[in-house]
């Protein structure tokens, strides 16, 4: 499937990390939403199936937070054909973004926030996501 996701996740400690441009992100614990796309081959579970090894090159922002021991999955929502950006947009409600975070090829002030996880849940499945269950936990 080609589209957008989210993966919905908890750090279970304050995290600190430095991504590939130098830049410091601070993380408090808790529950966070991660929307991302994936439009080429293997679509969204060959791109979360990548997020959520430990072992990788970290390429992307989130690719810092998923190598993590802090990092726990709790849920990933898939929309087909859908944009990170509209997902983004859609949890503001729910959440506070993380400025910067994961949206460097788009005009969105980031593709990370701090969340209400029951809140987060209802919108994505009222914005008609899939829940992706072949992934088990982060390894």
């Amino acid at each position: 499937m080609k589209g957008a996701y989210v993966i919905l996740f908890s750090l279970s400690d304050g995290l600190e990390v430095r991504v590939r441009s130098g830049k410091v992100f601070y993380f408090s614990p808790g529950f966070y939403a991660y929307c991302g796309s994936a439009k080429g081959s293997g679509g969204i579970e060959r791109r979360v199936a990548r997020h959520l090894k430990k072992e990788k090159k970290r390429h992307w922002h989130f690719d810092f937070l998923t190598t993590s021991g802090s990092f726990k999955l709790h849920s990933v929502w898939a929309f087909e054909g859908g944009s990170e950006c509209v997902l983004f947009n859609l949890l503001l409600g729910v959440g506070d973004p993380v400025p910067g975070f994961g949206s460097t090829d788009c005009s969105c002030i980031s593709h990370l926030l701090k969340v209400d996880i029951v809140g987060a849940q209802s919108i994505l499945n009222s914005a008609g996501g899939k829940i992706l269950t072949n992934f088990g936990e982060a390894k």
